[in-house]
C-alpha cells in the first residue's frame, strides 16, 4: 500500500513482533516501560513532601504554644518594671561612662577646699562649677570669718576672692566666691 512496511513473519516467541523505527513510537514504549517507574518515583518524593509538611507544622506549632506562653511570662507587671529598671541602670552606666571619660575628676580639690574650712566657721552650702567655688558659711564670731578671708585671700591658687557678709543677732552668715588658679585644678 501507501508506504506501509512489512514486518517479517516470525515464529520466535522472544522476539518482539513490533520494533518501531519512528521517534514518537519510541517515545512511546520508553515512556509506557520507563517512565512509570520514574512517575511513580516522582510521585513518592510528592507525597513525602505533603505529608513531611504535616510533621513540620505540627513541631512548628509546638514552638508557636512556647513562645505564646514565653510572652504571657514576660507580659508580667514584675518583668516590665524589671526590664524598665534594667534599661535604666544600662543609660546610667552609659552616661557614667560617658562622664567619666569626658569629665575631670575634682574630689581632691573638693576636700581639700572643703577640709581648709576652720573648725569655728559651718559650712551650709558648697558649688563648684568649672574653676568656680561658692560657699555659704554661718559663724558666731566674725574674727573667724576675717581670719579666713585673709587666708583665702593670700593663698596664691585662688583668685577674685569675694566674700558678702550678713549679720543676724545671733549668727553671722557669709557667701564666698572665689576662682581656682590652673595650678590647683592640677592637683
Amino acid at each position: 500500500m501507501l508506504g506501509t512496511e512489512k514486518q517479517p513473519k516470525s515464529i520466535n516467541f522472544l522476539e518482539a513482533v513490533y520494533s518501531p523505527n519512528d521517534i514518537w513510537s519510541s517515545a512511546y514504549l520508553w515512556l509506557t516501560e520507563v517512565g512509570k517507574y520514574l512517575l511513580i518515583a516522582v510521585e513518592v518524593v510528592v507525597l513525602g513532601v505533603f505529608f513531611s509538611r504535616f510533621i513540620l507544622d505540627r513541631k512548628n506549632n509546638d514552638l508557636t504554644e512556647q513562645v505564646n506562653s514565653q510572652v504571657v511570662l514576660l507580659s508580667n507587671d514584675t518583668w516590665r518594671t524589671n526590664a524598665a529598671l534594667f534599661e535604666n541602670y544600662q543609660v546610667l552606666f552609659s552616661d557614667i561612662k560617658k562622664v567619666r571619660t569626658e569629665q575631670s575628676i575634682n574630689s581632691l580639690i573638693v576636700s581639700e577646699l572643703i577640709g581648709g574650712i576652720p573648725s569655728t566657721l559651718t559650712l551650709e552650702s558648697f558649688s563648684f562649677n568649672g574653676n568656680r567655688v561658692s560657699f555659704q558659711i554661718s559663724a558666731s564670731s566674725l574674727e573667724a570669718v576675717t581670719n579666713y578671708e585673709t587666708a583665702l585671700k593670700n593663698n596664691s591658687d585662688y583668685y577674685d576672692v569675694k566674700f558678702s557678709i550678713n549679720k543676724d543677732s545671733t549668727e553671722i552668715n557669709v557667701v564666698i566666691s572665689f576662682g581656682l588658679t590652673s595650678s590647683s585644678e592640677k592637683k
